[in-house]
C-alpha cells in the first residue's frame, strides 16, 4: 500500500491507488460515463421537445391572429358547453310533480272537525269513481279498436298497388 502525499488522488478517492481502489475506480468510472450519456440524451430529448413546443405555439398564433372569427366562435361554444355541463352536473333533484293525490297525502288530516268528515269522505270516493270512468273508457276504446276490420280498409290500397307494380 502506497502513502500518498494528497495529490495523487485522482477525482478525490482516496482509495483509487489501492488494488481495490483500481476495480472501485473502474466502475465509477463506467456509471460516470453513463451518467453523462443518460444526462446528455435527457437533454437533447428537452431540446427537441421545447422547439416542438415553440414551433405549435407559433403556428397557433399565426392560425389565430389569420381566423379571429371562428376563433371567437369556438370559445363562445366551448364556453357554452362547459357552461351547460357544470349546470346540469350541479341542478338538484326534479321536484315530483303537483298532483291531487300528493296534495291530498300532504294534507294533516287530525286537524280536521267531524263535521267536515262527510264531505271530505264523498269527495273521495266521488274521486275513486271518477279514476275507475276513466279506467273504464280507456279499455272500452282499446275494445274498439281490436274489433276494427282493418283489410276493409287495406284492400283496396292493395290492390291498387299490385296494379301501379305490374
Amino acid at each position: 500500500m502506497k502513502n500518498s502525499n494528497g495529490d495523487n488522488f485522482p477525482k478525490d478517492d482516496p482509495m483509487a491507488e489501492t488494488e481495490f481502489g483500481q476495480e472501485v475506480s473502474e466502475r465509477s468510472g463506467r456509471m460516470e460515463e453513463g451518467a453523462r450519456k443518460f444526462s446528455s440524451a435527457a437533454s437533447d430529448t428537452w431540446e427537441q421537445t421545447r422547439q416542438k413546443a415553440m414551433v405549435a405555439r407559433e403556428r397557433t398564433e399565426f392560425f389565430l391572429r389569420e381566423n379571429p372569427v371562428p376563433t371567437i366562435l369556438g370559445a363562445l361554444a366551448l364556453g357554452l358547453a362547459i357552461g351547460l355541463a357544470i349546470r346540469y352536473a350541479s341542478r338538484p333533484a326534479e321536484p315530483t310533480p303537483v298532483t291531487l293525490r300528493n296534495a291530498l297525502k300532504n294534507i294533516d288530516w287530525r286537524g280536521m272537525s267531524d263535521p267536515a268528515m262527510p264531505y271530505l269522505r264523498k269527495a273521495r270516493r266521488g274521486y275513486e269513481d271518477s279514476a275507475e270512468a276513466v279506467s273504464q273508457a280507456v279499455k272500452d276504446g282499446f275494445d274498439r279498436v281490436k274489433d276494427i276490420d282493418v283489410d276493409r280498409y287495406v284492400k283496396p290500397l292493395r290492390k291498387r298497388w299490385n296494379s301501379w307494380m305490374s
